[in-house]
């Protein structure tokens, strides 16, 4: 039963810290001593979401002065640069997992390093006063976590601002004008998509929390049976049992409908503006504004926009999971050993 309390408490506790400065700052520290490996990674990184936006301006001119033009030697040329280009972007995307898998190894291996040192120096009545459990979920998933949102969740979002800063580039390079109406949709689908992320968060949040208390549940009357049944708890323990499940079905349930919702409510968004690219774009032709290959890059970027604007959503939801690691990993790392050595004491 004892157990089944600590998991709960452990549940309860994962989600309680918000992002604070000081976390931040210490959490920021850890990349300090391999700063050269995220010099390396961001990077290749940038150059990779920097290559994916020109590989859709290339495209437009694959359209516009290769194939409406009908020039074969202009065309080998533009293929020419895309393949070249091609072998640049792979050898940088090779690059960056290689960095940041070394980085993120690196990094749990300083934190386990730093809390089983700490951990040695801490007295038996702080073991007498703290579950073994909790300990060892500080210095495996919790290191896990924070070694996966300072590279992982670096790299995704770097990539993701990068591939919305570019594509804008771009976009005000091909006519700036449609540029500036396209990019006041942008904050509306960041908005959108990280607010769905925090709901959807949250009814995870109670989902799981209601998923341990009906382990320790099922745990306790398997193990009291004898108890319940002389006491006559059957009905009362059902109800209790059937309150958990039904709270539980509720909230996997409103997380799976806005998670069915999040994607078509972007897409239409998206879907609009892409009507409206159309509808504008094709004006802009009679009057010899654009291009047919601009149009075609304007629906690119604006479409390749949704994925990153869902990473960064992703990214800022599963911060909050990293924060609480963090915070719990620092809080374990400040406790005070009482335990000292004399001065003159002796190395073993």
């Amino acid at each position: 039963m004892s157990e089944d309390i600590e998991q709960i408490e452990l549940e309860e506790e994962e989600f309680t810290s918000q992002l604070t400065t000081p976390v931040l700052k210490r959490i920021g520290g850890l990349l300090k001593p391999h700063w050269k490996w995220v010099l390396g990674f961001l990077l290749t990184i940038a150059l990779t979401s920097g290559l994916d936006a020109y590989f859709t301006y290339l495209n437009k001119q694959f359209i516009d002065q290769g194939i409406l033009l009908k020039d074969s030697e202009r065309l080998l040329q533009l293929a020419t640069i895309y393949g070249g280009f091609i072998l640049v972007q792979s050898a940088a995307v090779f690059t960056f997992i290689y960095l940041a898998g070394v980085l993120g190894e690196r990094i749990q291996y300083d934190l386990r390093k730093m809390l089983f040192n700490h951990l040695q120096d801490l007295s038996l009545s702080y073991y007498a006063q703290n579950a073994v459990g909790r300990l060892i979920a500080r210095v495996t998933s919790d290191t896990g976590r924070v070694s996966d949102l300072l590279t992982w969740g670096i790299v995704d979002s770097t990539w993701a601002v990068m591939n919305i800063t570019m594509s804008t580039i771009f976009m005000l390079i091909i006519n700036w004008r449609l540029a500036l109406i396209v990019l006041t949709i942008i904050p509306v689908m960041i908005f959108i998509a990280i607010e769905f992320r925090k709901r959807i968060l949250e009814q995870f949040r109670i989902s799981r929390r209601a998923n341990s208390k009906i382990t320790g549940a099922f745990n306790e009357n398997f193990q009291g049976t004898r108890v319940v049944k002389a006491l006559g708890r059957e009905d009362e323990n059902t109800r209790e049992f059937q309150g958990l499940t039904t709270r539980m079905y509720k909230a996997s349930y409103r997380a799976a409908w806005l998670s069915a919702l999040f994607l078509p409510t972007v897409q239409m968004i998206a879907a609009l503006a892409l009507g409206f690219i159309v509808g504008y774009g094709g004006r802009q032709i009679e009057i010899g504004l654009m291009t047919i290959g601009g149009i075609q890059a304007f629906v690119s970027y604006l479409t390749f926009m949704m994925w990153p604007i869902q990473d960064l959503a992703r990214v800022y939801s599963e911060m909050q999971h990293s924060i609480a690691s963090a915070e719990r990993i620092f809080k374990l790392v400040d406790t005070p050993s009482e335990v000292h050595n004399r001065p003159n004491a002796i190395e073993a």
